[in-house]
């Protein structure tokens, strides 16, 4: 499963402000304006056609009469005020109540290139080595990883990413193309294509090395950069690059190189010299596959290595808050069937008191 990469995110949520102000003023002033030409509080009430009626007053003093005109103004009153909720929430919501967030990405990883040698003399061991890599990924936690396969020229697998998900995957498939060790099988000619050009130069571990330190990218930014290279260092033929010059390449372009030799590469002293030479020059380390805390070693060296800070824009995203708007307009519909209902019941219950007596 991918690992996430060492970073701070900090959301700043600025105010929540309308998108579209004018249509929310516009909407409340016209709803206002309604109110006030519903209510006419300049208007007189007319005499004409009114009927005149005797005793008036006694009828206003009934307890009845009085119990009706406070239930009528109580509901007056409620059916009014749900009225103006659920139009001030139709309000909020025709304006589209929004908030700005900008979220600070304060990003820091390392970059690792994989880098083995594909060639023959290494077939019954890349499969080891790429368990080998697999452990190493294990132990990381934020870096980038990508895979460099070489001989007499190099591809690459997989670029640098930090899905660690994808990487275990890629490395599993070439585990299973080295897994037979024989050169001859399909799986085998078909994962190395492309690195043997001429069959007379053969695992180049200058090249290849020279190789994989252009693999990472970012040239301008300070990062960590870091290569596991893996190899028997037994060349055939001369490349372009010898193994001094391409750790010195490495450690120009910043790059710590940790190395881890195949077994058989101690029955060749010269060659253990001149790698462990190689990857000491970048101020990495130097391990014989298999040994104890080899992997370890490469892992906590990693470790070590300072998180460089990347700059990256910041992130801007504007998000729709209708929850205010829902909100009022659900309470204020609620609200005037609730009214409308216990207003039916009272006049029901009404007539039926009327109709007994």
């Amino acid at each position: 499963m991918a690992r996430p990469r060492e970073r701070g995110l900090m959301w700043d949520s600025d105010a929540t402000a309308f998108r579209w102000p004018w249509l929310t003023v516009g909407l409340a002033g016209l709803v206002v304006l309604l109110l006030v030409l519903w209510l006419r509080p300049w208007r007189r009430p007319k005499r004409t056609g009114a009927a005149y009626v005797a005793h008036a007053a006694r009828l206003r003093a009934l307890p009845r009469y009085r119990t009706l005109v406070r239930r009528q103004v109580v509901l007056g009153t409620c059916l009014s005020v749900a009225a103006l909720v659920a139009c001030s929430g139709a309000v909020v919501l025709a304006g589209r109540l929004q908030q700005r967030q900008t979220m600070t990405q304060e990003d820091r990883t390392r970059d690792i290139v994989l880098c083995l040698d594909a060639s023959g003399s290494m077939a019954e061991v890349d499969a080891l080595v790429l368990r080998e890599f697999r452990t190493i990924i294990s132990g990381l936690r934020g870096e980038r990883v990508g895979l460099t396969i070489w001989s007499g020229a190099a591809i690459s697998v997989f670029p640098l990413t930090d899905d660690y998900e994808y990487v275990v995957e890629q490395l599993s498939a070439a585990e299973k193309a080295f897994a037979s060790g024989d050169v001859y099988s399909d799986d085998y000619a078909i994962f190395t294509a492309g690195t043997v050009l001429d069959w007379d130069i053969q695992s180049q571990m200058g090249d290849g090395l020279a190789s994989c330190v252009q693999r990472f990218d970012h040239r301008d930014e300070e990062r960590s950069r870091a290569i596991v290279l893996a190899s028997d260092n037994e060349p055939i033929g001369t490349g372009i690059f010898s193994v001094p010059d391409a750790a010195g390449y490495a450690r120009e372009e910043k790059v710590v190189v940790h190395g881890i030799a195949a077994p058989k590469t101690a029955e060749r002293p010269a060659a253990v010299q001149e790698f462990e030479a190689a990857t000491g020059a970048t101020g990495g380390t130097f391990s014989l596959l298999g040994e104890d805390g080899s992997t370890s070693a490469v892992i906590d060296a990693i470790a070590d290595l300072d998180a460089k800070p990347i700059e990256r824009p910041p992130l801007v995203q504007v998000l729709d808050r209708p929850r205010l708007g829902t909100w009022l307009v659900g309470i204020g519909l609620v609200g005037l069937a609730l009214l409308w209902v216990a207003q039916g019941v009272l006049v029901v219950r009404d007539r039926r008191g009327e109709g007994r007596r």
